[in-house]
């Protein structure tokens, strides 16, 4: 039988050749890895032989206002837990299922599930988001492989918590997906302009999103440390999407995300109205034990907290910040407080048994469920009685549900 001829690639990138299929030699990433989701030489070659610049000390080095090097820790195995009864990614008997194709129906349904179910960004700005903000993601994802591998890794986030009888298929695409958005993104981003900084926040942003559904789904049962742990790490990437905002601030002004950026602006930069906080900010404020420093950042923190408890219970709040501050919160928190958890401290414990209890408020939407009672829960059976003034109020809000 006659082969069909080709013209060989002589300067593919190595996995092509290893497959025996032509590559574009598209630089960074060819395009049959990029579709496919696999390793590119190329990427791996600009990487190592990018030059320095001139007299920059190696923490001089960024080409950007902010360190894009904040996503490398952000990996299968620090994103999404294999607690939950999921394969890992790296797992070795989960059975290849078409996912390295360059393209397949597998995609082509997240793709489609993202644009028929509006619940995957129920923490934003509801309505608002949709279409709007999703519209204008996917139109700038066709130019912005990052985004695009994101965009669909959230989707089969959000499919594997809707049907749990096909968890770990679309747990394993979830985790394939996001593992190759950060992959992209971190060989080919340098500086922010206006070319690129939708994208880069859009990015950042769906992948905060996507962190936050993965850190309260947790289930290590009376294990508080493994979740505080999760929980910094969600923090860290989290505090990485603020910095990304605040740089590219003026460009973002100039994009067609300014009117969804300027709601969220509108509900953050508002004054505190309720009281639900003031019995932990009272006890923050005459606690001997903590420094100025210290009480400043759980200030901050209670400040942002407030603000979510406003939405929750205020009428005069417009519905569609209702659960904003479930996802904003995790962003506005300073490091400061990060530090605090970090160290396990009492108080920061304390101020995140009254997230746990914002959580609880917000327990039908699919990210959350019963996060906020379980969290609270092993709070309040780590801090004991000694701190049981701290978290008394966050205990009324979930009284009956509870488990002592």
């Amino acid at each position: 039988m006659l082969r069909r001829s080709h013209k060989k690639s002589r300067g593919g990138c190595a996995e092509c050749k290893r497959r025996h299929v032509k590559c574009d030699e598209t630089r960074p990433i060819c395009r049959l890895c990029s579709n496919s989701g696999r390793d590119c030489s190329f990427a791996s070659e600009i990487q190592s032989n990018k030059p320095p610049t001139p007299g920059a000390s190696p923490h001089e080095q960024s080409t950007s206002p902010f360190d894009f090097a904040i996503f490398d820790a952000i990996t299968p195995s620090s994103t999404c837990l294999s607690a939950s009864g999921s394969p890992s990614f790296q797992d070795p008997t989960y059975q290849n299922d078409g996912l390295d194709e360059p393209l397949n129906l597998n995609h082509m349904e997240l793709l489609i599930h993202l644009n028929l179910d509006d619940e995957i960004f129920n923490l934003g700005l509801g309505d608002v988001i949709n279409p709007l903000g999703l519209h204008a993601g996917l139109r700038i994802a066709l130019t912005h492989p990052y985004l695009m591998h994101q965009l669909l890794a959230i989707s089969a986030c959000h499919l594997s918590f809707i049907h749990p009888e096909k968890k770990s298929f679309y747990h394993h695409q979830a985790v394939s997906l996001q593992t190759r958005a950060v992959s992209i993104f971190n060989t080919a981003s340098t500086t922010v302009d206006a070319s690129n900084c939708a994208a880069i926040l859009l990015f950042s942003t769906i992948l905060g999103h996507h962190i936050l559904a993965d850190t309260l789904s947790i289930r290590v049962e009376g294990n508080l440390d493994v979740f505080v742990q999760q929980c910094i790490a969600c923090l860290s990437a989290q505090r990485g999407v603020f910095a990304i905002t605040q740089s590219a601030w003026p460009l973002l002004m100039e994009t067609e995300l300014e009117p969804i950026l300027n709601l969220s602006r509108n509900f953050t930069s508002r004054e505190p109205r309720g009281a639900h906080c003031d019995g932990l900010r009272g006890l923050v404020d005459a606690c001997e034990r903590l420094e100025v420093e210290e009480k400043e950042a759980l200030g901050v923190a209670i400040h942002y907290l407030q603000l979510g408890f406003d939405a929750e219970v205020d009428g005069s709040v417009e519905p569609q910040y209702r659960f904003q501050m479930i996802y904003l919160w995790t962003m506005l928190v300073p490091q400061g407080y990060v530090d605090l958890l970090a160290a396990r401290r009492p108080e920061a414990l304390a101020l995140l048994a009254y997230y746990a209890a914002l959580l609880h408020f917000g327990r039908d939407r699919w990210q959350v469920r019963d996060a906020g009672v379980y969290v609270l829960g092993m709070i309040v059976r780590f801090l004991g009685d000694e701190w049981a003034e701290w978290v008394e109020y966050p205990k009324t809000l979930v009284d009956g549900e509870l488990h002592g």
